[in-house]
């Protein structure tokens, strides 16, 4: 399972990530809009100096017109001064900050520079009447204002610069700085993100890998769907159980199981109550029934979460296990019945066998043994023979050792050889394959049923002959014994009878009767499991 701890963390890491990717993002839509101001900054900076190379010339234009007085002069001083205005103007209605109070007084200057030269300049030297002391008085004013300009000029210029160095400082390096530690901060997150992402990959990995195997590997049926209803998971005991493949069930949903394979709509049904109410149930008896076979199964469905919510759920089925006693005692009665067979064979068998071979030597010697002796000695082999004929047949009925040897229909023909002799009735096999794929126990108890069907066809029955029908559809083994004893009145149910559907249940199958005015027919349904082995060699190998 998951720590909530180890998942807390790997979701603050992605938080982390993602915060300092939007503080980034951000960062970078502000660093643009800075960038632009600062640009701005620059463009303006480069007026404020062409402001102060225009000043610088607007003076030396107003000291040329009063050391050279001129229209040419005068005319080029009014350009640049109107100029001038025009750029001073313009830089106090766009200017910010500090410096706008020191524009304000550079264009106070610059109007009463201005004016100094158009009133008292030209008025003095248009008038033709001045003195020396007037043009010493005026050159002593115009370098008053020109020191005055080119001071408040340069200091402005000097202010600008300054402040768009700060600007520069505390806006655009301190951004870099503020990035350069958020993108550290997010590439540290991710590191630590992919590391702990991978980690829990691998762990869901190995916990998947080992549930994968764990769910396989149950002899419990496994289906689960999600929260939608969807076939998504079926183990291999799940396909074996209910007779459908993989490929059959992917893709499917729990809403076409009614129509598709309404065998297992019993089954699958409470799904949907689980999913719904979220809540488990456990321990549910079901009825299963395909193809003629009818299983006892007991069913637990169980929702499925992952951090509280739902993810969808799951049931696993199991065969009651009703006759696991009676199997396990039938097997044990086989088991000792083959031991006592073999006990039999090995020493009785072997005894006889040299008795038969001592009598033998006995009768070839003619000179010694003649007359009623010799008569004696043949009646005595007689006897013997027949006996270990009757002996072999009774070792045959302990145990059908060749089943263990050629298969079910093999014994068969063996046992009806001895069974037609003793009973005067003729049995008919028919079958479409020697081979059925029947695993050893359940054959050795098909050959009990069939055996205990002959026997009550010589006890209850004036049949002469017997159908032994075998059939294979859909992996079902039908298995049919009729007589041709004719109808004999209402049917009553024996131990016998009762014996056989017992030992059928025991493989997963059952057993039906029909009558008709031909005879009596005994119907047996088995399922043929996978993993069983295919058997039936040629009755030649049955000698």
């Amino acid at each position: 399972m998951i720590s909530k701890n180890k998942l807390r963390l790997i979701l603050i890491l992605l938080g982390l990530v993602l915060l300092s990717a939007l503080l980034l993002l951000f960062d970078s839509y502000n660093s643009a809009r800075k960038l632009k101001e600062f640009e701005q900054y620059s463009e303006q900076m480069s007026v404020y100096n062409k402001l102060a190379d225009d000043i610088f010339n607007l003076t030396v234009k107003g000291e040329d017109y009063i050391l050279h007085p001129n229209p040419q002069n005068l005319d080029e001083f009014r350009e640049l001064g109107a100029t001038v205005t025009d750029h001073e103007l313009e830089l106090f209605n766009t200017s910010k900050g500090s410096n706008k109070q020191q524009l304000s007084n550079l264009m106070e200057t610059t109007k009463t520079f201005l004016s100094f030269i158009e009133k008292e300049v030209v008025s003095v030297i248009q008038s033709r009447h001045s003195n020396n002391l007037e043009y010493i008085y005026l050159q002593q004013r115009n370098q008053e204002f020109i020191q005055k300009l080119r001071t408040d000029a340069n200091l402005l210029s000097l202010a600008t610069q300054k402040e768009v160095n700060e600007y520069f400082q505390t806006i655009i390096i301190k951004k870099s700085y503020k990035a350069a530690f958020l993108l550290v901060i997010m590439l540290l997150a991710m590191a630590l993100l992919f590391r702990e992402t991978l980690k829990l990959i691998k762990k869901l990995l190995i916990e998947y890998s080992y549930l994968d195997k764990l769910a396989k590997s149950s002899k419990s049926a496994v289906i689960m769907v999600d929260k939608f209803g969807n076939l998504k998971y079926f183990n291999k005991a799940a396909q074996e159980l209910f007779s459908l493949g993989e490929e059959v069930l992917t893709g499917k949903n729990l809403s076409d199981i009614p129509v598709l394979y309404p065998h297992l709509q019993n089954v699958t049904e409470p799904l949907y109550e689980v999913i719904m109410h979220q809540k488990e149930l456990l321990k549910n008896p079901v009825n299963y029934l395909f193809v003629g076979q009818k299983l006892q199964l007991m069913v637990d469905y169980m929702p499925v979460f992952w951090d509280n919510r739902l993810l969808g759920a799951l049931l696993t089925a199991n065969r009651v296990e009703a006759h696991k006693d009676k199997y396990i005692l039938l097997d044990t009665l086989e088991t000792e019945r083959k031991r006592i067979s073999i006990e039999i064979h090995d020493w009785i068998g072997r005894y006889m066998s040299t008795i038969i071979h001592s009598l033998d030597y006995i009768l070839r010697q003619h000179d010694i043994v003649h007359g009623e002796l010799r008569d004696n000695l043949l009646a005595l082999r007689a006897h013997c023979q027949n006996s270990a004929i009757e002996m072999r047949g009774i070792m045959n009925d302990i145990h059908p050792y060749l089943i263990d040897k050629v298969g079910l229909i093999s014994a068969l023909e063996s046992y009806i050889v001895t069974f037609e002799k003793l009973n005067n009735i003729k049995v008919y096999i028919f079958y479409q394959d020697r081979s059925l794929k029947i695993k050893k126990k359940d054959e050795i108890i098909l050959y009990r049923i069939i055996q205990e069907a002959l026997s009550n066809v010589v006890k209850h029955s004036k049949a002469t002959e017997v159908d032994v029908h075998f059939t294979v559809s859909h992996d079902i083994l039908r298995i049919e014994i009729e007589d041709n004893g004719g109808f004999s009145g209402e049917f009553a149910a024996g131990k016998g009878l009762w014996g056989m559907k017992e030992r059928a249940k025991l493989i997963g199958g059952d057993i039906s009767i029909d009558q008709s005015e031909s005879g009596f027919c005994v119907i047996i349904n088995v399922p043929l499991i996978s993993g069983g082995q295919p058997n039936g060699k040629d009755k030649s190998d049955v000698n």
